[in-house]
């Protein structure tokens, strides 16, 4: 199985909203960041990435608490 991305975008408060729902579920995640630590929200990006198996379930989870 692979994993598979969930969040892809600047914002670390979004990212840590996403990964404390993960958490609270028991939900398994990877987190790639690639943002340029001198130019903190212009270049780069934070990816959340789970397994195939709980996608659907982390992106659900993701999707009800998009304000």
């Amino acid at each position: 199985m692979s994993d598979i991305k969930i969040y892809s975008g600047t914002s670390q408060v979004r990212a840590m909203e996403i990964k404390n729902i993960l958490e609270n579920e028991n939900i398994a995640y990877q987190e790639v960041n690639k943002m340029d630590s001198s130019y903190a929200g212009i270049f780069g990006e934070i990816q959340l990435f789970v397994s195939e198996a709980d996608s659907e379930k982390a992106l659900l989870l993701i999707e009800r608490t998009k304000k």
